[in-house]
């Protein structure tokens, strides 16, 4: 019977300890999406720059939802990075800094790119053009960074 008593005991200690720390895990968790928000935005992230038509490359509707003219200052970001293509992401509506060769631009993610690799951002012709005139380049090396 004392076993009983010294094991029941020690089992509800044990559970005790485990559900306290589920909330703590909880609490981390909720304090690392803040510290990841934070963190994206000092972030600068390196990848190339091409660029593409929103009316005639994916429709003029982007994977954010909204309306893509082909003259807008928007991106598409790169699937690694904007997650469920099937889903608006928490990078939609975010707004870039984008620099290549000493020349800056901004621009707002409005679209995702299948076939963009980490880091890479598709970018509407003016927003393109704002950082190489010279459209034949068609790729270039481009960092950037939330706003």
């Amino acid at each position: 019977m004392r076993f009983f008593i010294v094991f029941t005991a020690i089992v509800a200690c044990l559970l005790v300890v485990l559900v306290d720390a589920k909330k703590n895990d909880a609490g981390r968790r909720d304090v690392s999406r803040a510290e990841k928000t934070l963190m994206e935005k000092r972030n600068t992230y390196t990848g190339t720059g091409t660029f593409f038509n929103p009316s005639t490359e994916g429709g003029s509707i982007g994977a954010c939802g909204g309306y893509e003219s082909d003259t807008a200052h928007i991106v598409a970001m790169n699937a690694k990075q904007y997650g469920n293509m099937g889903r608006k992401s928490g990078w939609c509506g975010k707004k870039l800094k984008i620099s290549y060769n000493g020349k800056t631009t901004y621009a707002t993610v409005n679209d995702a790119c299948p076939e963009c690799a980490y880091g890479d951002l598709d970018l509407t012709h003016v927003v393109f053009k704002a950082l190489e005139t010279n459209m034949d380049k068609g790729i270039i090396d481009i960092t950037w960074s939330v706003v």
